[in-house]
């Protein structure tokens, strides 16, 4: 049941999951605006824990078409100089090369025997390590980048210069 106010949503639009930061997510009726379409919001305030992408009315889009994602998937082992070094550049890329707003990556890194979980949301990183590789698995990368105007090519070759040869 929702508050006087209209606000609610206790688990987000759709199964989002949980949000981040402060806002809060809102009905189908809410009038407020947030920049971002009509209603939705981020995270944990009291109103649920709603992701919340805003659903604005018909004609009236205010997403940006040069925002988009791409992934690379890549068999093999990441030498973790490299990855260290690569992710510190990713950290300062120059404004030519696009806007990265999110990085979430699961890598095989060489002589780790746990999966590298690596995620980034733009200036702040966090890696952990999932599970350990089991006997015999394949060892394959997976990096998913978020962002605005990202040169893809530059990316990709910078990605696949980390793996040993």
């Amino acid at each position: 049941e929702l508050p006087a106010d209209g606000h609610g949503h206790q688990e987000g639009h759709g199964g989002h999951g949980s949000g981040h930061g402060d806002g809060h997510g809102h009905d189908e009726n809410c009038t407020e605006d947030h920049g971002h379409g009509g209603h939705g919001g981020h995270g944990e305030a009291g109103h649920g824990t709603g992701h919340g992408h805003g659903h604005a009315a018909r004609g009236d889009n205010r997403h940006d078409t040069r925002v988009n994602s791409f992934s690379i998937v890549k068999d093999g082992e990441i030498n973790p100089r490299k990855l260290g070094m690569w992710m510190q550049a990713l950290g300062q890329l120059p404004p030519k090369y696009g806007t990265i707003f999110r990085i979430k990556a699961i890598l095989a890194v060489k002589g780790h025997p746990f999966k590298h979980v690596f995620h980034a949301v733009m200036d702040v990183s966090d890696e952990d390590d999932a599970g350990p590789w089991a006997e015999g698995e394949k060892r394959v990368c997976k990096i998913v980048f978020i962002g605005k105007a990202m040169d893809q090519a530059f990316l990709r070759k910078g990605f696949e210069s980390i793996f040993d040869q």
